[in-house]
């Protein structure tokens, strides 16, 4: 017992040795050197995320420039925060006609459909 505990003191004493002495030689560059992988590991997690920002964004621009593409013969912008505040009346001005039509004769179409269904299955 006091063997094994000998020779875990003078492993723990060799190990505690040898740093004390890399850090001697090394100086601060160990630290440097740790602050830097710290640095690495921050700007890599954050440029992923960046990434898909930037991806999303640029997939809600496109978007939005589809829709108001599509809405070209209708009165459809889409206004800054301040104009709203000064003339909330601009509001209607942002919803995008031709897609509210189509979007409500979709409706309409499935509904009927699937009143039709209903009636001649659920007999």
């Amino acid at each position: 017992m006091l063997n094994r505990l000998k020779g875990y003191a003078t492993k723990g004493l060799w190990q505690s040795l040898a740093i004390i002495i890399v850090m001697f030689i090394a100086g601060p560059e160990i630290v440097i050197s740790m602050e830097l992988m710290a640095l690495v590991e921050v700007m890599g997690a954050s440029s992923f995320v960046l990434m898909y920002f930037s991806r999303l964004r640029l997939a809600c621009k496109i978007t939005a420039n589809r829709l108001s593409k599509f809405e070209c013969y209708s009165l459809f912008f889409i206004p800054s925060f301040a104009n709203l505040k000064q003339m909330p009346g601009l509001l209607y001005h942002t919803i995008p006609h031709r897609l509210c039509a189509i979007s409500f004769l979709t409706l309409i179409t499935a509904i009927v459909l699937l009143s039709y269904i209903q009636l001649f299955y659920a007999v």
